[in-house]
């Protein structure tokens, strides 16, 4: 089989923040070089992921990029948004409602200004990580009817029975889609949210229409639970080794720990044989 696309995952598969092993870089700009496409689906959003493309060469490929988890698909080359997904205003103030009701910390990105987030606490240590990591303004929402925004993905975090809690009465009332979150260990429980239909897959599959490329045409790797359609619906879904052991087991093959580059080595064996 000619394979012709790779997706990859940021986090925990190509880089960690956004440093990146000179073996993936060296990689990645090969496969660029020989006409295969490389896409990143992450759960980052668009200005997070900027630099790690800037130093890929992707932008120059003018390949656009998956961002929040298959919520939006941008192109750096044109700077222009191809496709989107956002939870509505009604959503926005309903989630924020139900994640007061059961005192856990919320971060919802906004789709009106690239720049903020909206939070209905600023004491949680997520609120205040995430306000570090993604360089947004924080808004502090008290009441959350004066919300009039959209939100591209949020982020949650509490007490593991709190959060079970509000994930349970946020899926009998919407079809979202619930990650486990990449951005925290120290917490009792952290997830990511998203609106139905965003999934990276789904963003993934929108390309590659566009491109004339099969599914089974198509690499991808990743470690953790928003990779999961993804790697399924690859011709072949490759888990890193650092990922968790359900991604493992519905992948077709495991390479080595992103921290041992293994997107390089991913690479080398199914395109350098």
């Amino acid at each position: 089989m000619e394979y012709k696309l790779i997706a990859l995952d940021l986090d925990g598969t190509t880089a960690h923040r956004n440093q990146i092993s000179k073996q993936n870089i060296a990689a990645i700009k090969w496969a660029l070089a020989n006409d295969i496409k490389v896409i990143i689906a992450t759960g980052r959003s668009i200005g997070a992921i900027r630099k790690v493309t800037k130093k890929l060469g992707i932008i120059e490929k003018q390949i656009p990029v998956i961002g929040f988890n298959g919520g939006i698909i941008y192109d750096f080359a044109k700077e222009k948004i191809i496709q989107q997904n956002a939870f509505t205003n009604e959503e926005l103030i309903t989630v924020f409602n139900i994640a007061n009701e059961y005192r856990i910390q919320l971060w919802a990105y906004s789709v009106a200004n690239d720049h903020l987030a909206y939070v209905n606490t600023n004491h949680g240590f997520m609120v205040k990580w995430m306000s570090i990591h993604t360089k947004r303004k924080r808004i502090l929402v008290k009441n959350s009817n004066t919300l009039h925004d959209q939100a591209y993905k949020f982020v949650v975090s509490g007490k593991k029975e709190a959060v079970l809690k509000f994930k349970a009465k946020i899926l009998v009332k919407y079809e979202f889609n619930v990650f486990d979150s990449s951005y925290l260990t120290n917490q009792s429980l952290n997830l990511e949210i998203s609106p139905k239909n965003s999934d990276k897959k789904d963003a993934l599959e929108y390309l590659t229409k566009i491109y004339n490329i099969q599914p089974a045409e198509v690499i991808a790797m990743g470690d953790g639970s928003n990779d999961y359609a993804m790697l399924k619906w690859a011709g072949v879904g490759i888990a890193m080794g650092n990922a968790t052991d359900d991604i493992k087991g519905i992948s077709d093959d495991t390479t080595a720990h992103y921290r041992r580059s293994g997107v390089a080595k991913a690479i080398d064996k199914y395109f350098k044989k």
